[in-house]
């Protein structure tokens, strides 16, 4: 799925990295519900397609998203209306959020309440030290969406997470990295080697063993402790068979 330069998501395959792009800069990538159709179509192409390894998700004009744009909020004040667009984005945040290959957000400029949320179902958020990150949902009279309140407090623990959706305050990347709500704040102009140094990283694992650490970390969030050492103890000895194991033990070795 290759776009012209004015469709509202971009996608792009190079060297294993699956680059999308939300693309309306002029309103700092708001999103419609056309866009949660074609995010996840790409979602789902990336996840089939052997020679994606990592999905990289950005947004254009040096912003990541301002949040829902103005047409999904007026689509909501209809029941019939909110229901069909609410099933459209929920079913692409869940196909997201259980992605088996790694998911990198670059954020720059605002990432502000669905779009901050978009970012935070990635695996790996990066974002420029100034980056502008807030939940203002409460402030407009909503609640936190987009998976906002599954997400906020398994980041962040329930005391910055109720900072964050009923203050609504707005907070930097260095803020962000500093309570743990992404993974690492850069200045703006390392924004890139940052994200390839990851990349690359994330190249030289094995994918099967990435995918299927990913579904357990995922999966025990809903487990108590017992059900996720029966989940480790059925998945291990599947991966310690897996032909490739004893060549990466046997080199691991080597660099020891």
């Amino acid at each position: 799925m290759e776009h012209g330069q004015d469709m509202p998501i971009l996608t792009d395959l190079r060297e294993g990295i699956w680059t999308i792009t939300l693309n309306r800069p002029r309103v700092l990538n708001a999103l419609t519900l056309e866009m949660f159709s074609l995010l996840q179509e790409a979602i789902a192409r990336a996840a089939a397609e052997p020679a994606v390894e990592v999905v990289l998700l950005r947004g254009a004009g040096g912003n990541f998203c301002s949040g829902a744009d103005l047409s999904i909020l007026g689509a909501l004040r209809d029941p019939a209306q909110a229901d069909e667009s609410l099933t459209v984005i929920n079913a692409f945040l869940t196909q997201l959020h259980h992605m088996p290959k790694p998911v990198i957000a670059l954020v720059e400029g605002a990432a502000v309440g669905a779009g901050l949320n978009l970012a935070l179902h990635a695996d790996f958020v990066i974002a420029a030290r100034d980056a502008v990150l807030q939940e203002p949902f409460v402030q407009i009279g909503l609640t936190t969406d987009f998976g906002g309140t599954y997400l906020l407090p398994r980041l962040v623990g329930m005391a910055q997470a109720k900072r964050l959706a009923l203050l609504g305050e707005k907070i930097s990347g260095s803020e962000a990295e500093r309570i743990g709500l992404i993974y690492k704040a850069v200045d703006a102009a390392e924004i890139e080697q940052e994200a390839q140094q990851l990349i690359s990283a994330l190249l030289r694992l094995p994918r099967h063993a990435l995918a299927v650490t990913k579904a357990g970390l995922t999966a025990c969030l809903e487990k108590n402790l017992e059900q996720s050492l029966a989940w480790e103890k059925e998945q291990q000895p599947k991966l310690i068979m897996h032909p490739a194991f004893e060549s990466l033990v046997q080199a691991k070795r080597k660099r020891m």
